[in-house]
């Protein structure tokens, strides 16, 4: 099965959230589906990473899985974080511990550090390249409130510039009685971004499983 970068338009839209339902989805249904974050700025006191906690939640690693290759302290962006902690943030690295996970797994399930244009060693080398490097297709987590048509129009944009592989959005937190703008969004997005909405979740607690495996289905069929 192909593996998914799961990016979104800014810090804090439920990426996290996200993936981890979508991992317990498949995995409920006999998919060996797993998570990983290569890069984690905001280290919990304990030394480990709060969403490498969410991930376990739902996924006990087994021996050699590697949730998260970088942990940083700071919550700041990645190139930032490392270079206050004297490190550097090699991709080669994350390409390893990825090519691992795929090796033992039916599917890795990515996790970039906040949004897209987010720089991971410097201005030549973020978000964007290391989905290259990974060669993996991109699902896009957007608000589904007020200012989404501008975020969500100027990622994919800055997205397509880089030759990132898009091949849909889900919008988060999508409510249960939303307002005529939220209601209007999706169709606007479909075309000032040229991606289809693949889902609409409600970033709940209990998610509903079905509709995140219904979203990987449909992202599977943007493949063919």
């Amino acid at each position: 099965m192909p593996g998914i970068f799961v990016t979104g338009t800014h810090s804090n839209v439920g990426k996290t959230h996200f993936v981890t339902s979508l991992v317990k989805a498949l995995r409920e249904k006999g998919v060996d589906a797993v998570p990983y974050k290569p890069v984690q700025c905001g280290a919990t006191e304990e030394g480990t990473s709060p969403d490498a906690d969410m991930y376990r939640s739902v996924y006990e690693p087994d021996l050699g899985d590697v949730l998260c290759t970088y942990l940083f302290d700071a919550k700041v962006s990645p190139h930032l974080a490392a270079s206050l902690e004297d490190r550097l943030i090699e991709p080669e690295r994350i390409l390893r511990d990825y090519a691992f996970l795929e090796k033992m797994h039916d599917i890795v399930i990515v996790e970039g550090s906040g949004g897209i244009a987010v720089p991971l060693i410097d201005e030549q080398y973020g978000i964007p390249e290391l989905m290259n490097d990974l060669n993996l297709p991109g699902l896009l987590i957007a608000d589904a409130g007020i200012g989404t048509l501008n975020q969500t129009t100027m990622t994919a944009a800055y997205a397509n510039s880089k030759n990132v592989d898009l091949r849909g959005i889900v919008l988060n937190r999508f409510p249960e009685l939303p307002s005529i703008g939220v209601r209007h969004n999706p169709e606007m997005l479909e075309r000032t971004t040229g991606l289809p909405i693949l889902g609409k979740v409600a970033d709940a607690e209990e998610p509903e499983l079905s509709a995140y495996r219904t979203i990987y289905s449909d992202f599977l069929e943007t493949l063919k």
